[in-house]
Order: structure tokens, then C-alpha cells, then sequence
């Protein structure tokens, strides 16, 4: 299978693309300019701006399945912290993949825990946060995203994360209930999961989820 991972240098990005080239998939992970990030000698790596129409549409023309690990950047963990991406970005790349996307393209997408109706799964205090400083921003501009895919019928995976974290996979991702201030789930985790949808280890048809660290690890089950 051919995979285009978007957002490629991140945390959950570098999990896919490692994981995704392990299992044998031909993978193009996209990354900024900048960035000094090197794949698996497997991995095709393209550099460009993937808010850029024009240097998108032609790697969305030659793949029908793509994973997104794109987000915002910020200066620190605060909710007040300076941005370090545009605030559209996702909803940009979004807006993109929506437009030049072929009709069979499969999508899995990073959005975040308590945008949409997951809200109400939140507390109050996770709430709180997620409104405060830039976190807001960034939440507005995530629910704008999932807005345009859900108008235009794409049935997209948006995946909402609890709160991430660092280190080793559990095996343990799972659709939750609830999210509560000690609701963690790793990056290597959500890479792992999203990646077993988008190559079809694990069946998922519903159009989002709020994914967090279930109690014990749950066997995928093949897409029929």
C-alpha cells in the first residue's frame, strides 16, 4: 500500500512513517523545509508546505491514502503559549485535501479531544483549558477543519486524542467515554492505532473518535 503521511517530523508523524515502512508499505512522508527530520532509508521524503495548494495536489493525485499527524505548534504545554504555526494551518491542509483529494481517497486525520460533540464528553476543567490563550485558537480552527470535511461528505476519520503524551506504545488506544484532567494517551499509541485503520488491521467506519488509553490492549479486528 502507498501511504502520504503529512506532518511526517512529528511525534505521532515519525511513529507512523517507521511503523508504516516496517509493515512494508511504500511510504512519502511530507515535511517542512526546515526541518532536519530523516526518514528509513525506504521512505521517500518530500519537502514543501503542505498549506500550499500547488505543491500538494500533485501528491494527493498520486495517493488514496493519507494520514495526517498535522497540528499546531506552540512555544510550551501552557495554554498561553505563542503559536508557532499559522492558526489555519489544519484547516488549510484540510481544505485542500478536500478539493483535489481523488473520490477513493481514504483520509485519517489528527483533530483533538473535546472538538465537536466530544466537547460534552470533556469536564469542566478540561474545558476550561481547552478554551484558554491559543488552545482556543487552535480548537476553533480544528473545528472549522472538521466542519469542511463533514460538508462535503468525505467519510474522513477525524481522530481526537486525549491528552498526549510521550513515551513506548501500550497497545492499549481505544475509542473512550470520558476525558478527564488524567486523561493521557501516548503519541506512539495514536500512530499506531490510526495507522491500523488507515491500511484496514482494524475495522473503523464511524466518522470520528475520541481516542484515549483503555484499561487493557484490544485486538484489531481485520476490515471485512
Amino acid at each position: 500500500m502507498r501511504i502520504l503521511v503529512l506532518g511526517a517530523s512529528g511525534g505521532c508523524g515519525r511513529r507512523v512513517v517507521r511503523s508504516a515502512a516496517d509493515r512494508g508499505h511504500e511510504v512519502v512522508a511530507v515535511v517542512r523545509e526546515t526541518s532536519d527530520y530523516r526518514p528509513p532509508a525506504s521512505v521517500r521524503l518530500v519537502r514543501g508546505e503542505a498549506g500550499d495548494a500547488a505543491f500538494l495536489a500533485p501528491l494527493l493525485a498520486e495517493h488514496t491514502t493519507i494520514v495526517s499527524c498535522l497540528g499546531l505548534r506552540r512555544a510550551s504545554l501552557l495554554p498561553w503559549s505563542a503559536l508557532r504555526s499559522p492558526p489555519d494551518l489544519v484547516r488549510t491542509v484540510m481544505g485542500h485535501l478536500v478539493d483535489h483529494a481523488r473520490d477513493e481517497t481514504r483520509v485519517v486525520w489528527i483533530s483533538a479531544g473535546g472538538v465537536g460533540d466530544s466537547r460534552a464528553r470533556a469536564s469542566l476543567p478540561v474545558r476550561w483549558l481547552i478554551d484558554a490563550g491559543h488552545v482556543g485558537t487552535a480548537y476553533r480552527a480544528l473545528a472549522a477543519a472538521e466542519d469542511r470535511v463533514r460538508a462535503s461528505g468525505r467519510p474522513w476519520l477525524a481522530v481526537r486524542p486525549v491528552t498526549l503524551v510521550s513515551g513506548t506504545a501500550t497497545g492499549r488506544a481505544g475509542p473512550v467515554e470520558r476525558y478527564g484532567l488524567a486523561s493521557v494517551i501516548r503519541r506512539a499509541d495514536v500512530a499506531d492505532w490510526m495507522l491500523d485503520v488507515a491500511d484496514g488491521t482494524l475495522a473503523f467506519q464511524e466518522p470520528s473518535v475520541l481516542l484515549g488509553t483503555r484499561s487493557t490492549a484490544t485486538p484489531p479486528t481485520p476490515r471485512p
